[in-house]
């Protein structure tokens, strides 16, 4: 499996793996069929990820096929520059194999090279899998934002999750 940073050429492959996410898991924000995003819209996106030193976007591969991402975005004030917000997916077939992880630990070492002191995400909570591999990676759950979510006409909770590097 290989882990990088994403580049424009994978556009397509990064839609399409959206697309897959969205149609296989209810864990995903995004419902099937919902997400609108065009190669050339992705490709800017990609290409703004690449010229940021503050924002993230990783690709996990196996045989040159996206299997998994990562995105990684701090915020713009001064006051929130320091934290970032995580959203990670892994097509459900490769669930298991170690694609999270590898997509967690780059992320974690690009962390170690930006001035980024906390990592933030919410997930769903009945997400149990996602939740025991971020706990594997030290992330502590800090609180529930009840009814956040409607899936499948089901009111759903999520659970806010962070972790903290630099510590002094």
């Amino acid at each position: 499996m290989e882990i990088r940073e994403a580049i424009e050429s994978d556009a397509q492959k990064m839609i399409d793996l959206f697309a897959r996410l969205d149609n296989e898991t209810s864990f995903m924000m995004m419902e099937s069929g919902e997400r609108k995003i065009s190669v050339e819209d992705q490709k800017k996106s990609i290409s703004s990820f690449a010229r940021s030193s503050n924002k993230l976007m990783a690709v996990a591969l196996i045989e040159d096929q996206i299997i998994g991402f990562l995105v990684t975005t701090s915020g713009a004030a001064n006051r929130n520059r320091h934290s970032a917000y995580m959203v990670v997916g892994v097509q459900e077939s490769y669930w298991g194999q170690g694609g999270g992880s590898a997509l967690i630990e780059f992320m974690e070492a690009w962390v170690s090279s930006t001035s980024i002191h906390r990592v933030e995400f919410t997930v769903m909570e009945g997400n149990s899998t996602a939740k025991a591999l971020y706990k594997k990676y030290r992330y502590v759950e800090e609180g529930i934002k009840r009814d956040s979510l409607k899936v499948n006409g089901s009111n759903v909770n999520e659970v806010y999750m962070s972790k903290l590097f630099k510590l002094e």
